[in-house]
């Protein structure tokens, strides 16, 4: 009867975020046998029974660790390399130099690494030969077959799939291999016969870093590895374990807040050094802060500002420009989005001048996965410079056609269109004709602050300046920055854990 064969070893594919210099391979070796020897009497009789099961345990489970590219030599490579007259190569003097300087000791389950060249790397080779344990991506893709497709496919969309470049001809890639010791030597540790069983094989891709591990990680128990090596197959199976050290975010998250503050108390220092305002003319300090948005539909958005200025005003500042893009989180069964955003300006004009409020357009934008960018709703703020803190939230509306059905079509497929060409018709919408009907979408919250600088400004400007609201928008922001870091790192860990595709040699 021919013994059953498990074959059950698949490739996993880890997207790397720190160094493998500190990643700990382990891999934990045991008996294929389900009759195990049980312990003599005598020496065992004065022990319970959960020591009992702790020695059949430890008996039973050999744990050997590694480091990444950590040499670790087999009985018949410390006899080799321990002869100065076996060493030629630059490897071998340095292994010799090991060995002779270093009390190191030989092991049954030892490791090839990269200067050692044990089996090919993953590279595409010429031809159709393909290294026996090895992915070779030419003739992964050579099985797709897409030079058929160039029947189906337009013309521009043609010279895709006959490109001879390769993705990986230029990569750089470092191996290690984790190897059984299964040779015969005599009592003079001489070797008689030679076997090795090939346990793991690591690539790590340089260029992307990303490691390719064969066989992937797994569970001795439940999924446990045989060891064999083509018609040869041993009484005993193994399983894989890789812990990857990761960092802490901590020290991140001092050095962004540490960063923050610095820069608040930049600010601060300079509202606080006030310059006397010319001769018949008077300052005002408006800071501006894009504070959150709510309710919209779609997921990342950004905000894009445009301030529009009196006439006979003079200004320093950013007039237009954008937010980041904010991914959504929830807060009281609704969609966030947390920006921070904040704009400064200073304002001068003549004394005993009318001054009007200002106006400040906000279009809140969305981008798909696709890469479309779609207005998910305007608003228009009337800001007045009354000296102060002011806070409102400012409901958002865009405009569509005024068929429904080509209105949410056009929406869909191709993300809207531009309604609006002039945007003053959001300030002055009585001048305007609208050929088109506004639906609400969701708001905005801003706030902003407001400093008239006076012949007694410096006590006004510690009454108005207090650092409290400027600090808390920091914090906020900081806060936010941390959740989405805090997310998209369990994101990658979820994906990559389920990575492991199955690439069939």
């Amino acid at each position: 009867m021919h013994e059953f064969k498990k074959h059950n070893k698949t490739m996993g594919v880890y997207w790397l975020k720190q160094y493998l210099k500190d990643t700990l391979i382990c891999i934990k070796l045991k008996s294929r046998e389900e009759i195990i020897t049980l312990p003599n009497f005598e020496e065992y009789k004065d022990k319970s029974y959960e020591e009992h099961l702790h020695v059949l345990d430890k008996n039973k489970i050999s744990e050997y660790t590694f480091k990444w590219q950590e040499k670790v030599f087999s009985s018949y490579e410390l006899q080799k390399y321990s002869d100065a007259y076996n060493c030629s190569s630059e490897t071998e003097i340095k292994y010799h130099d090991m060995i002779k300087d270093t009390n190191v000791k030989s092991n049954k389950v030892f490791t090839y690494i990269d200067e050692d060249y044990h089996l090919p790397l993953p590279i595409a080779e010429k031809g159709n030969y393909k290294p026996y344990g090895v992915l070779n991506l030419k003739n992964c893709f050579a099985k797709l077959h897409l030079g058929d497709m160039n029947d189906n496919v337009s013309h521009s969309m043609g010279h895709l799939f006959k490109s001879q470049d390769h993705i990986s001809d230029n990569d750089q890639w470092m191996a290690m291999h984790i190897v059984l010791d299964n040779s015969e030597y005599n009592e003079e540790s001489q070797i008689l016969f030679k076997q090795e069983f090939n346990l793991l094989s690591l690539y790590h891709n340089v260029t992307h870093n990303y490691l390719m591990v064969s066989p992937d990680v797994n569970n001795l128990e439940l999924k446990p590895y045989s060891v064999e090596d083509g018609d040869n197959i041993l009484p005993m199976e193994y399983g894989v374990e890789i812990n990857f050290e990761e960092k802490e975010n901590g020290e991140d998250l001092k050095h962004l807040l540490n960063n923050l503050f610095k820069k608040w108390d930049k600010k601060q220092q300079q509202l606080l050094n006030f310059v006397m305002p010319r001769l018949g003319m008077k300052n005002v300090f408006v800071t501006f802060e894009i504070v959150s948005a709510f309710g919209f539909e779609m997921d990342n958005l950004y905000i894009d500002f445009q301030i529009k200025i009196p006439d006979d005003i003079t200004v320093k500042g950013d007039l237009k420009g954008r937010t980041h893009v904010s991914k959504s989180s929830r807060r009281e069964d609704k969609k966030f989005w947390g920006y921070g955003h904040v704009v400064e300006l200073e304002l001068e004009y003549a004394t005993g001048m009318d001054l009007n409020p200002l106006k400040i357009i906000l279009e809140t934008i969305s981008v798909d996965w696709w890469g479309r960018h779609r207005t998910e709703g305007y608003s228009c703020l009337t800001l007045s410079l009354e000296p102060g803190e002011h806070r409102h939230d400012l409901s958002c509306s865009r405009s569509e056609e005024l068929d429904k059905v080509e209105a949410e079509s056009r929406r869909f497929f191709v993300g809207g269109c531009h309604l609006i060409k002039d945007l003053d018709v959001l300030i002055n919408p009585q001048l305007y004709e609208a050929k088109f009907r506004y639906v609400s979408t969701g708001s905005v919250a801003v706030r902003w602050r407001v400093v008239c600088q006076r012949r007694r400004a410096h006590a006004d400007v510690h009454a108005h300046t207090q650092p409290h609201a400027h600090a808390q928008s920091l914090l906020a922001g900081a806060e936010a920055v941390l959740r989405h870091y805090k997310k998209a790192k369990a994101t990658l860990a979820a994906a990559t854990e389920c990575l492991p595709t199955q690439l069939e040699q």
